[in-house]
Order: C-alpha cells, then sequence, then structure tokens
C-alpha cells in the first residue's frame, strides 16, 4: 500500500495552524467576524511564501474593491436581488480588468457581507470586514514564512541532481547502448522545474533570495532545456552515427569507460548533425557534474 498519498501536506498543516491563530486573535481581541479572518487566511496561505505574499496583496486589494461597491451601491441604490446581481457583476468584471482574477471569489463574499448589513453603520461595517480579511491575510503569509518554509532553492537543486542523473543515462543508452529512451519522465520533471524557477524570480523580487540565485537558477535551467532538446533530437534521429573523437574523449570523461570505437573522420551530413547534438550534449552534462562536483552533491 502506497501510504504517502495519505500523508498530510505541510501547505495543508499550515492553513489549519494559520485559522486556528486567527481565530484564537479575534476571539481575544472581540473582533466582530472570525469568520473573514479564517477566510483570509485560507485564500492566502499558498506553496511558497513569495506566492502567498503576491496572494495576500491581490486578495486584501480585491476585499476593499468588493467593499468599496458595496458601500456605493447602499447609498445611491435601492438593496434588491437585481442590484446585488449587478454589483457582483461589477466586483468580478472590474477584478478582471485589473487582472486580480483570483482575488474575484473573496471581494464577491465581501461584497455580499456588506451588502447584507441592513444596520445604520454601513461604513464601519465595511472597515471591520476589511480589517478582518486583512488580520486573516498577514498571518498566512506570516505563517508560511516563519514555520517549514518551502524551500525552493533546495527542491531546484534536487530536481536538477535528478534529471542530471537521467540525462546521464539516457545519453549512454542512446550511444553506447543503441537503444531507445523514454523521456516522458524527463520532459514532466522540466516542467516542474520551470514553475520552481517562476518561484525564485518572484522571491528575489520582494528580496527573499540574493539576486545570484535567481541568476544561477536561470542559466541551470537553460543548461537542462538544452539536454532535452538535444536527447529528443538524437532520440528521432534514430541512427547509429561514426562518433567523433572529440565526442569519445568526452565519453571517456563522463562514464570513465574507454571507447572501443575506433577513431574514424566524418563524412556524413548526418553524422555531423548526430555529432553537432551529443557533443551540445555531453558538454552540458560535463559542465553539470562539474558544477555539483564544487557544490559538494553527491553522486549516484
Amino acid at each position: 500500500m502506497d501510504l504517502k498519498k495519505y500523508r498530510i501536506g505541510m501547505r495543508t498543516i499550515k492553513t489549519g495552524l494559520a485559522v486556528a491563530i486567527g481565530w484564537m486573535i479575534a476571539e481575544t481581541f472581540n473582533l466582530q467576524s472570525p469568520l473573514f479572518v479564517g477566510i483570509g487566511a485560507i485564500s492566502t496561505m499558498q506553496s511558497s511564501v513569495s506566492q502567498s505574499f503576491v496572494m495576500g496583496k491581490n486578495r486584501m486589494l480585491g476585499t476593499v474593491m468588493g467593499a468599496i461597491v458595496a458601500l456605493l451601491f447602499a447609498m445611491y441604490l435601492p438593496r434588491n436581488p437585481l442590484f446585488l446581481g449587478i454589483g457582483i457583476i461589477i466586483v468580478i468584471h472590474m477584478l478582471n480588468l485589473l487582472n486580480w482574477k483570483k482575488s474575484i471569489s473573496l471581494s464577491a463574499i465581501v461584497f455580499l457581507a456588506v451588502s447584507n448589513n441592513h444596520g445604520l453603520a454601513m461604513v464601519p461595517y465595511a472597515i471591520s470586514r476589511v480589517q478582518d480579511t486583512f488580520i486573516g491575510i498577514v498571518i498566512a503569509v506570516l505563517v508560511n514564512y516563519f514555520i517549514a518554509a518551502p524551500n525552493n532553492d533546495k527542491l531546484f537543486n534536487e530536481f536538477v541532481h535528478r534529471m542530471l542523473q537521467n540525462a546521464r543515462t539516457s545519453a549512454y543508452k542512446l550511444v553506447v547502448g543503441k537503444q531507445r529512451v523514454d523521456l516522458l519522465d524527463f520532459k514532466d520533471e522540466l516542467v516542474e522545474i520551470e514553475k520552481l524557477q517562476e518561484l525564485i524570480q518572484q522571491e528575489t523580487k520582494i528580496n527573499m533570495v540574493q539576486n545570484k540565485d535567481r541568476i544561477e537558477s536561470e542559466i541551470t535551467l537553460r543548461i537542462i532545456q538544452d539536454m532535452y532538446n538535444d536527447l529528443s533530437a538524437l532520440q528521432m534521429m534514430q541512427y547509429i552515427a561514426i562518433i567523433s573523437p572529440d565526442n569519445l574523449d568526452l565519453l571517456q570523461k563522463i562514464y570513465s569507460i574507454t571507447p572501443i570505437w575506433e577513431k574514424k573522420a566524418i563524412i556524413r551530413e548526418n553524422d555531423i548533425i548526430f555529432n553537432y547534438h551529443l557533443q551540445r550534449l555531453l558538454k552540458n552534462i560535463l559542465f553539470m557534474m562539474e558544477h555539483e562536483h564544487r557544490r559538494g552533491i553527491s553522486k549516484e
């Protein structure tokens, strides 16, 4: 039985913790609506600190938008289901125009809550809803930052190491073993590592990682992408080529083997194309192996 799927994720745990802390704060300070504190926390918790920061900012702006539209409708228009629906349409449309699409749900909830308040103190009530939501948002960001903050740089390096080993194995099978390889797993991991690199860029923008980390991840990602492209090209050629002397030397360095092929001159066009992609691939593999060695990352 695979027990991993039953494991509770850290994001889930931190979401529950943020809601619990927010509710305790709401009760301690006798806030009017702990519910909105919880909603703010739930909607802001993300898989990375930078995402929580951006999401929290957008949620806050969306909340203010919903409250303002509700106040304007309450002051100038009669309260009935028709205008309630029109107000929701306006809120959604404005957030779409501002590209705050992920804030739509929370903004609409705030609009409905403020619109449904039949008391006389509309403005204080709207301010209270915004305040409660803001507290939940801040708690979620702080919990995500201080408690088991996702280490995207470490995860990125783990992906790189795994994909490097995959590239080494695939290159060996293609060139030495004359076998076809399955690149589906490599492609899937490439998609995931591209997402991680985007997160590292976002965290750089809010000064959570150094700029050199962003630059290094960009260079590494380009190398991984080139590896995939060259592996794909070699796979599609389905061609048994004469390996150039330079590539034979690279194979010896990477795999610590003594090639048994005779060093021959390359004449055919397909040999030239094959060796071009093979040389780029092997040089990138060797570069990444040396880079890992300098960083002290163990090899498989």
